[in-house]
């Protein structure tokens, strides 16, 4: 097996793609006749739903990707990876949805809405990398232990990496409330700090990709 010096990740167009959903539902609520409530209903439920996706992004885009690149004193290099970061699994529903009344449509490729139904999924692969490159680093400033036991090394790490400590981190940075969800009820604390700790893995994952694991370990005194 060939391992590949860089992990590398393929741009989505996210925005043309969302823009073009935006286009594609003001010509199909103009051409629904009137007494079709129920398509017209769904129809604007969705727009708004785009709408609320557009516009949280373009939030992202003004306040929240400047305070990270303030903090951490880089530069974020593909603003697509931290919208794509900040997308919750409840958005998959809206574009699953969206896929079966457009299947017929071929202005959109196989795929159109297949890439949008993984927002999410692509979202945990950021965070699967940054939980790994945060990990590492941390044994790096830990190292070396006071006691030759991997248990207390192991405690030692557990105790920075928690999603109760890297939640607080995560509040500075204002992800969690800049994510692109659509939960309607309020999670429990520890749902609360998981995903808190998820967003924050996540950045760091777009760190590695952009920056490397020597940056990303120097980066990583943030939370330390």
């Amino acid at each position: 097996m060939r391992f590949s010096k860089k992990l590398s990740w393929e741009r989505i167009n996210l925005l043309d793609r969302l823009y073009t959903l935006e286009h594609k539902l003001h010509d199909s609520i103009r051409s629904t006749p009137s007494q079709n409530t129920r398509t017209l209903n769904k129809l604007n439920k969705w727009l708004d739903q785009i709408d609320f996706i557009l516009k949280r992004i373009d939030t992202i885009k003004r306040r929240v990707i400047p305070k990270l690149e303030k903090n951490l004193e880089i530069k974020l290099r593909d603003n697509e990876q931290v919208f794509i970061a900040l997308f919750q699994p409840s958005t998959r529903n809206l574009f699953l949805e969206m896929k079966i009344h457009f299947e017929n449509d071929d202005s959109l490729s196989d795929d159109y809405f297949d890439v949008l139904t993984t927002l999410s999924d692509r979202a945990e692969l950021l965070a699967l990398i940054g939980d790994a490159a945060i990990s590492l680093s941390v044994i790096h400033y830990i190292w070396p232990p006071e006691e030759t036991n991997a248990g207390s090394m192991t405690l030692k790490r557990a105790e920075i990496v928690s999603n109760e400590h890297m939640s607080s981190i995560c509040d500075n940075w204002e992800l969690y409330e800049h994510r692109i969800h659509f939960d309607p009820d309020a999670p429990s604390a520890s749902e609360m700090n998981h995903d808190k700790g998820t967003l924050l893995e996540a950045i760091y994952g777009i760190i590695y990709l952009n920056h490397g694991y020597d940056k990303t370990r120097k980066l990583v005194q943030q939370i330390i």
